[in-house]
């Protein structure tokens, strides 16, 4: 049996699809190219090896889970099986214990109950307080203001400008594809990290944030609109409620153009230069 990335060259090849298409399009090095054909899976910068088969893998009309799936068993990472359910018979069998725990009764004076009041209210307000100042920290705004045309979000360490995008990193890979998507549009962002973002959109003017982890950012348009964040680790991007596959997983920074006609979108992932 031969092993997937042969299989997948063999696609390509039947496809009479050649690398220098596949690199024009998606921007990925050729010399990561040919290490995927090869089977060099070590020359490829770790946590974008498997951004970079999928793309290759949709250029060459293969089945990219699939291939995700493969990638998996190569590398020796294990499959997880699912664990069979518990059946009522199973429930039956489990000891439960039935022994009583016995409580002393207490008996509370009026003078008890209140001051046990006055502590849950004072308890009760220090813990509001806490989460207010928490919440404040966490947001950490500053007013965004816009520069050479574009955004800059002042004393703000995560903004990645277009300065730091041109002389600090390289496109690593490029994916444009079809949505299914018809107005009226709405982009949601979901976080479970700290991220920095800018949105130009064509319905409202530039505007640019810290999002907290577990905070989420909804935004309407017309036509179409621009992302950029500093990294997509733990972020999912959604136009009408659906998930933007390509966005993946990775501590750099993407851009991501959204098109209404024709309806694609086309997401950037960008590595700092050697």
């Amino acid at each position: 049996m031969s092993e997937f990335y042969t299989e997948l060259k063999e696609l390509r090849e039947s496809q009479n699809i050649d690398l220098d298409e596949i690199h024009s399009r998606t921007k990925i090095n050729m010399e990561y190219l040919l290490a995927l054909e090869n089977g060099q899976l070590d020359v490829l910068p770790l946590p974008y090896a498997r951004l970079f088969l999928r793309a290759y893998v949709i250029e060459i009309g293969g089945n990219a889970d699939e291939a995700l799936r493969q990638l998996d068993i190569f590398q020796g990472r294990k499959v997880g099986k699912r664990l069979p359910k518990k059946t009522e018979q199973d429930e039956l069998k489990t000891p439960q214990s039935t022994h009583k725990i016995k409580r002393p009764s207490q008996t509370r004076t009026p003078t008890k109950v209140r001051q046990d009041l006055i502590k849950g209210g004072l308890l009760l307000i220090v813990f509001l307080f806490a989460i207010f100042i928490i919440k404040k920290i966490n947001e950490e705004r500053s007013p965004a203001t816009i520069e050479n045309g574009e955004i800059v979000l002042a004393e703000n360490p995560d903004a990645i400008t277009n300065d730091q995008l041109v002389n600090n990193y390289v496109e690593a890979v490029s994916q444009t594809v079809a949505m299914a998507v018809e107005a009226p549009l709405k982009l949601k962002i979901v976080t479970s990290e700290r991220i920095w973002y800018s949105i130009t959109a064509d319905t409202y003017a530039p505007q640019a944030g810290i999002l907290p982890a577990g905070d989420e950012k909804s935004l309407s348009f017309e036509n179409q609109i621009y992302v950029r964040l500093n990294q997509t680790a733990g972020t999912t991007l959604y136009i009408n409620g659906i998930k933007v596959n390509e966005l993946g997983e990775f501590n750099h920074p993407a851009g991501i153009q959204f098109f209404a006609e024709p309806s694609t979108i086309t997401v950037k992932h960008y590595l700092p230069q050697r």
